[in-house]
């Protein structure tokens, strides 16, 4: 099992680092989007990694990975139709969601974190 595990999170970084490379030539958008499908995995094995972690920074990582699953179909969108790319979002969700879901976020684990 841990076979597979290492081939998967090598086939994902390899895909990841080749996406990243072949969206140099496009939009900011397309590069945020390619940096965003390989970070965020990176971000949440090294939380994992080094437990305990606290509830202000697991919780907004562990709500990163919605838009981490929506970042690819936004990524072939917008590398098929460049025009699709909107200046006021990042990674195809508006940049107010990021900061209030960001915030929300990080209030959810302080609260977490003063309950638990």
């Amino acid at each position: 099992m841990r076979i597979v595990l290492i081939l998967i999170v090598a086939a994902w970084g390899i895909i990841a680092l080749l996406t990243f490379a072949t969206t140099s030539s496009k939009s900011l958008d397309a590069k945020l989007t390619a940096a965003y499908l390989l970070a965020w995995p990176v971000l949440a094995i090294a939380l994992f990694l080094n437990e305990p972690v606290p509830l202000w920074l697991a919780v907004p990582t562990l709500f990163g990975f919605l838009p981490w699953f929506l970042a690819g179909p936004h990524l072939y969108a917008i590398v098929r139709d460049p025009s699709r790319s909107r200046p006021d979002e990042i990674i195809g969700i508006p940049r107010g969601y990021w900061k209030w879901g960001g915030i929300g976020s990080i209030l959810l684990g302080l609260a977490f974190d003063g309950f638990v």
